[in-house]
């Protein structure tokens, strides 16, 4: 009993062990023809999933080709933009320049004769003042008033620039003194005269040459806040349509005038090289703006004159306010506030005063 129990469980295992290596399991055998039609059939699909895959693929290639085509054409219409943006400057920047020379040849037929000016054939007279600055810090106002007074003659044109025009300068002293009428007399005191250039201070031949033509001549200069300042003269070319440009796209341009002419020290520097400080009246523009009788006096007793008081009306008649449509923007304000602030210590340091900027 024991033999044939033994001799069927050896049986038993060697078929289980036949069926395992068959691939065989219990139950009805599998038909090869049946997998056949599965591995074709799983085969077609593998194909049409390949040619999906490859149309996909040149889905993306053609795709990815274009958008190359469309960053290229993007960056070609930048760079032209930018280059016509250049170009419109420059047309503003050579239109302005036509408008300044245009000014310039107006300037010289306004000019009278010293036959005229001064009554006496080939004699005129020099300045005994000049208002050389800074732009758009109240110089016009300032020279309005002076000659106002009594004893204050205004030259040809409030500004002749002469010294800051290479070609004006080469006509010669003889020239500069047609501008202003010969000097006379008034209840026992002398008249003067005077003009009000504000772009002498920036220029630095200018300190040279006016020293070397009227050597004896006050200098007034008007300082304003410099951010202050930068922004009125942005303004100033905006509304004379020779500006294109934002205001923060101009203060980052290495050419724009608006900054440089605002770092006052450096202007001041070269002219303390030919004239002493004491020939030299330098005005904060804010004090003259809010206190202009009190500040007016300062500038009669630096040319010695007698104390005078313009009208109300005087007061205001030529008097700018300086509105602006757009404000500056406060972000802006700080950082001109922070790159100005080394150059406004080094001002005070020469000066001996702070102006609070």
């Amino acid at each position: 009993m024991f033999r044939l129990n033994r001799a069927f469980g050896v049986g038993r295992d060697a078929k289980a062990f036949l069926n395992m290596q068959g691939g065989l399991t219990r139950g009805e055998v599998p038909n090869p023809e049946h997998h056949e039609d599965q591995a074709e059939r799983l085969r077609k699909i593998v194909k049409r999933q390949r040619k999906v895959l490859r149309r996909k693929d040149r889905q993306i290639e053609e795709q990815a080709a274009a958008l190359e085509t469309l960053r290229e054409r993007r960056q070609h219409e930048i760079r032209l933009r930018t280059e016509l943006k250049q170009q419109r400057l420059e047309v503003f920047r050579l239109k302005n320049e036509l408008d300044a020379m245009n000014g310039l040849v107006e300037t010289a037929r306004d000019v009278p004769s010293a036959e005229k000016v001064s009554g006496e054939p080939g004699i005129g007279a020099l300045p005994d003042f000049v208002i050389i600055g800074a732009q758009k810090g109240g110089t016009s106002f300032l020279y309005y008033l002076l000659t106002r007074h009594p004893l204050v003659e205004p030259a040809a044109r409030k500004e002749l620039h002469f010294f800051d025009n290479p070609e004006r300068f080469d006509n010669g002293a003889g020239w500069y003194r047609r501008c202003f009428p010969q000097s006379g007399w008034k209840d026992g005191r002398r008249s003067i005269t005077g003009e009000a250039t504000p772009s002498y201070l920036f220029y630095p031949p200018v300190a040279k040459r006016m020293a070397g033509v009227v050597p004896q001549a006050r200098l007034i200069a008007l300082l304003r806040n410099p951010v202050d300042r930068t922004y009125s003269h942005y303004q100033m070319q905006v509304k004379r349509g020779t500006e294109p440009s934002t205001f923060e796209e101009v203060i980052e341009q290495q050419h724009a005038p608006y900054v440089p002419r605002s770092i006052y020290v450096d202007q001041l520097l070269c002219w303390f090289e030919f004239f002493s400080k004491e020939q030299m009246l330098i005005l904060k523009s804010e004090d003259f703006f809010e206190r202009p009788v009190e500040t007016l006096k300062v500038v009669l007793n630096f040319l010695d004159l007698p104390e005078w008081q313009p009208e109300a009306s005087e007061l205001e008649q030529r008097r700018h306010t300086g509105s602006y449509k757009q404000k500056m923007d406060p972000s802006t304000r700080r950082r001109l506030e922070a790159y100005f602030e080394p150059y406004n210590k080094r001002l005070y340091e020469c000066l001996g005063v702070d102006f609070g900027w």
